[in-house]
């Protein structure tokens, strides 16, 4: 009998502790239904940096619906539709993603891709496309296919499931599966990132946010006596968004005190006017530089931008004017 009672005690509590332990293994979301932190819940505790595109909705704002209706474009979206059978307007909807530490202090990206899709016809078509055989290895019950077998670092990619793959390096992305099936934490369970991202705009089309090592800042400072200001650098975030037809973009970064913030903003205004004096000649490109406002506070220094949406269509067009008045030239060049 008291055996029986001992069984009982843990078959209980392990009905008890199920929930709790299922609750913690991250789960990838419904095409269509996925949020930004729905996808970032599935990068490793490793990582350096992560970011977040709201595909589909970038691509039904006023100002994305303006360039798709070039024919040329429209003509490209609809022969990757007939090859792959996604159609790049409406399938897509969410890419999430992240710079993964790994144990060798190698770093690898990873992305996920929430989207709808035909797995068949899309591997199909990029069987066709690769120079080489795709090689196939399976990991947690996950076919995984390398891009580019034999070369550091390898790429690779798997049909999660249904709505969403995983693509970029294969060390990487073995740690987002992991992640998926419960063998491992998460981002959520590293401090630094979790402090970023409650100061994050993640609500945005687009966002980023990465933490800076200092040995990886000291390099860099070294590498450019005008980039010594960098050195103390230790977080930078970004978003960008459109509302009531503007791009409204933030960046921010923290570095080690308040009279750090002040020197990189002295240097950003600095390069801000240096840009202006270079760009007589193109009226658009000086008044976004003028729009750029760059300020310091004892937190962080940020660099906000808001552009209207006719100022974005005219910046475009020039763009385009130069490319196609200077691309000839330059596909005569031996390279």
């Amino acid at each position: 009998m008291k055996q029986k009672k001992i069984w009982l005690i843990l078959f209980l509590s392990f009905l008890i502790l199920l929930p709790s332990a299922c609750a913690r293994r991250a789960k990838a979301p419904r095409a269509g239904q996925a949020k930004a932190m729905d996808l970032i819940q599935l990068l490793p505790r490793e990582c350096l940096g992560v970011f977040a595109w709201h595909v589909r909705s970038t691509l039904e704002t006023s100002l994305a619906r303006h360039s798709l209706e070039d024919k040329e474009m429209a003509a490209k979206i609809e022969d990757i539709k007939n090859q792959t059978g996604i159609d790049l307007t409406r399938d897509i909807y969410l890419v999430a993603g992240g710079i993964v530490n790994l144990e060798n202090k190698e770093t690898q990206p990873v992305a996920m891709i929430n989207l709808r899709y035909d797995q068949n016809k899309l591997l199909n078509f990029i069987q066709q496309k690769s120079p080489q055989p795709l090689e196939e290895i399976t990991y947690e019950k996950k076919t995984i296919y390398k891009l580019s077998a034999g070369k550091e670092p390898e790429a690779a990619f798997t049909f999660f499931d249904a709505s969403n793959i995983f693509v970029g390096g294969l060390e990487a992305l073995k740690k987002a599966v992991d992640v998926a099936r419960g063998r491992a934490e998460n981002i959520h369970q590293n401090s630094e990132f979790k402090s970023l991202l409650k100061t994050t705009r993640t609500e945005a089309l687009s966002w980023s946010t990465f933490v800076l090592p200092a040995e990886m800042m000291a390099e860099i400072a070294k590498s450019n006596p005008m980039l010594s200001s960098l050195e103390k650098l230790r977080s930078l975030t970004t978003s960008f968004d459109y509302k009531n037809k503007n791009l409204i973009a933030e960046i921010m970064a923290k570095g080690s005190d308040e009279s750090h913030h002040k020197q990189l903003a002295d240097l950003l205004t600095g390069m801000r006017a240096m840009g202006v004096m270079a760009a007589t000649n193109y009226p658009e490109v000086v008044e976004v530089l003028n729009r750029l406002e760059i300020t310091s506070t004892p937190q962080q220094v940020s660099l906000s931008l808001t552009l209207p949406e006719d100022v974005l269509i005219k910046l475009s067009d020039r763009m385009k004017k130069e490319i196609e008045a200077n691309l000839p030239r330059l596909m005569e060049k031996d390279f």
